[in-house]
């Protein structure tokens, strides 16, 4: 039995210098993974606690890109923030984070939140920087 012998190195050396020939560039990227600040994507983040009373609100923020990485990655920088500086127990896997495509939605929504938060008695606090 005869055996046959693949020469795969050939076929390297010409992806490799496929690769190397061409520098990747951010329009090489999709808009959907890499957006510009100017897109005019806004996301707040957001929790309530009903046991004390508080409902956590962020200062709207803009972002670069409005993946859901980048959103979960916010979402858990917010839960564990407000857990240390608060001494509560939020999920840092939860959805406490919004995305708006423009400034007017954002407002909109987070004053509409904000007026449900009062109507409920809860008193709203800013985490700060986070």
């Amino acid at each position: 039995m005869m055996r046959r012998r693949v020469c795969l190195w050939g076929g390297a050396a010409a992806l490799i210098l496929l690769c190397v020939s061409r520098p990747v560039v951010a329009q090489d990227f999709s808009d959907d993974v890499m957006e510009t600040p100017s897109a005019g994507i806004t996301a707040w983040c957001s929790a309530s606690n009903g046991e004390r009373g508080e409902f956590y609100l962020t200062a709207p923020r803009t972002l670069h890109s409005a993946s859901p990485a980048v959103v979960g990655s916010l979402s858990g920088h917010f839960a564990q923030t407000v857990n240390a500086r608060f001494g509560t127990h939020l999920i840092m896997s939860a959805p406490h984070c919004r995305v708006f495509r423009n400034a007017a939605a954002s407002e909109a929504a987070r004053a509409a939140l904000v007026t449900r938060a009062s109507k409920d008695a809860l008193r709203i606090r800013d985490p700060g920087i986070f």
